[in-house]
């Protein structure tokens, strides 16, 4: 029984990294902007409106697409956009916050308070030119307002995480994939 456990766990690691690796290279030999660059685009375009509280890059039909989402506080309401890959908005709707969302206005309101732009948050945490941001988003948890971003590099994804409050990088023992 152990080894089966062993071996399936030890299969979807290698899963998880052959999908890291794909996306790594897919990433590394793009002529299109680099995810960072999208978002700082996306954040000087929507500068005086809203604050991004969420982006991911996923990958359709081969093609990587951005999914942004932002919180425009003067009209009460989220935009949410999916861009391609060289950022250039494909969709863009328009939505009210539901009940399970107010963590993520909270967040964003700290944001704007504290001057805090995503695309400054995601460089602090990791300005190396060889990884590659696929995910960024504004957390609240145990009383501790935070945004947490995933990176992939030629070695896997990793996690890393900044308190909004502090600004100060979060000491976690560990963040999983």
């Amino acid at each position: 029984m152990k080894k089966l456990v062993l071996t399936c766990l030890c299969l979807i690691s290698g899963l998880a990294f052959a999908a890291s690796s794909a996306i790594f290279n897919m990433l590394d030999s793009s002529t299109a902007p680099a995810p960072t660059e999208v978002l700082y685009n996306i954040e000087q375009h929507y500068a005086k409106n809203a604050v991004i509280v969420e982006f991911e890059l996923e990958i359709e039909n081969g093609q990587s697409v951005f999914e942004v989402t932002l919180y425009e506080a003067k009209k009460q309401r989220f935009i949410e956009l999916l861009l391609d890959s060289a950022g250039k908005v494909i969709e863009l709707e328009y939505e009210a916050p539901e009940l399970d969302e107010q963590e993520e206005i909270a967040a964003a309101n700290l944001m704007s308070r504290k001057g805090y732009t995503l695309h400054g948050l995601v460089t602090q945490l990791d300005s190396e030119p060889t990884h590659y941001l696929i995910e960024a988003q504004l957390e609240q948890d145990m009383g501790i307002t935070y945004m947490v971003a995933t990176f992939v590099t030629s070695k896997g994804r990793h996690k890393k995480a900044i308190d909004l409050e502090t600004g100060k990088n979060l000491p976690l023992l560990r963040w999983g994939n």
